[in-house]
């Protein structure tokens, strides 16, 4: 300031009294633009205008989280100087939210003028929202299994057998307040309109929003299974045929038929019952003489079947000991008649 003074007194070549001290011209100089300088800060035209001021969250602790939606940034109406406002949209603004030593729970953070730092000639009229509530919650890790959702229905004579998901879970670190709502994590329906044979499909999950910010979209290989339906047919009196190698025996069963309870597939429920074949054996080996209680073999024709439950499930059976052999005599030979015999 001192050397532009200097560079005016000497163009208009300023003679400085003897009297007087020589700094003083300096010093009414100085003062003329010091009085400038305010005139263009001070008396300039004040606008008002509104700017955005993002929140900045400090010092939050590793084992919280901010749980609920917040406003980001708060709307401030400013006043000042047309020059210093305009300046603002330069300037990193922010309103520090210090969370040190925070606990879980509602917090309100209130806005005041005071809570955010402008420059010197700025004003703050007013701030919205005047209070911010954070909810500060506990981070929980949680792994939650996938479940493959299904709509529709195979074709008719057809069911699911199985699902299987890959990946089968997926492991989850949020707050408390959202896994504590989840048991499972579901996926886009997926059709299953007229199937009758295995099929994989990859699709997505289907989450809320909360939860989604948290997984993203990973993608799920689901692997569906297809089976024919099965349905119970019942046969009646099914006569028990008994094996015995023993010879000369005689043998007594308390149940000479039985009742079988099968399983077969849907297209084989409308056939006609006699077309099916069934053996009923009851195999006793080379058991000694004595009472005995066997297992009843079913044996079916049809592959397809399958034996459910027979009806008895054993059978008694009663040997005798080996009968002896017949004795065979053997007879003389005819003799002939003399004329004397009668």
């Amino acid at each position: 300031m001192e050397k532009l003074v200097k560079q005016i007194t000497r163009k208009k070549r300023l003679k400085i009294p003897k009297k007087l001290p020589k700094n003083l011209v300096l010093k009414l100089v100085s003062l003329f633009f010091a009085v400038f300088l305010w005139y263009f800060v001070v008396g300039e035209d004040k606008v008002d205008i509104t700017v955005y001021v993002p929140l900045e969250i400090t010092n939050l602790p590793q084992n919280l989280v901010i749980s609920n939606q917040f406003r980001k940034q708060l709307e401030v109406k400013i006043n000042g100087p047309r020059g210093l406002v305009r300046s603002i949209a330069n300037q990193d603004i922010t309103r520090p939210v210090d969370l040190n030593n925070v606990q879980p729970g509602n917090h309100v953070i209130k806005n005041t003028p005071d809570s955010i730092k402008l420059p010197k000639g700025i004003q703050i009229q007013n701030i919205r929202p005047a209070n911010i509530t954070l909810t500060i919650d506990r981070l929980i890790e949680k792994e939650l299994p996938i479940k493959p959702v299904l709509e529709g229905n195979p074709a008719a004579g057809y069911a699911v057998a199985s699902v299987i998901s890959d990946p089968p879970t997926l492991a989850l670190t949020a707050p408390a307040a959202i896994l504590d709502k989840d048991v499972f994590l579901p996926t886009k329906p997926i059709d299953l309109t007229d199937r009758k044979a295995d099929f994989n499909i990859q699709t997505t999950l289907d989450l809320r929003d909360e939860v989604t910010e948290l997984v993203g979209e990973p993608v799920i290989s689901v692997t569906v299974q297809i089976g024919e339906k099965q349905t119970t047919r019942e046969f009646d009196r099914i006569p028990v045929e008994l094996k015995h190698e023993a010879e000369r025996t005689i043998y007594r069963l308390n149940h000479n038929y039985v009742d079988v309870v099968t399983e077969i597939p849907y297209h084989l429920a409308d056939k006609d019952p006699k077309q099916f074949q069934f053996s009923a054996i009851l195999d006793a080996g080379n058991l000694p003489p004595g009472h005995h209680e066997l297992p009843v073999k079913i044996i079916a024709s049809d592959q397809d079947l399958i034996i459910k439950k027979v009806v008895p499930e054993a059978i008694e059976i009663n040997i005798s000991p080996p009968q002896p052999k017949l004795k065979r005599t053997i007879s003389s030979p005819l003799q002939p008649k003399g004329p004397n015999q009668p």
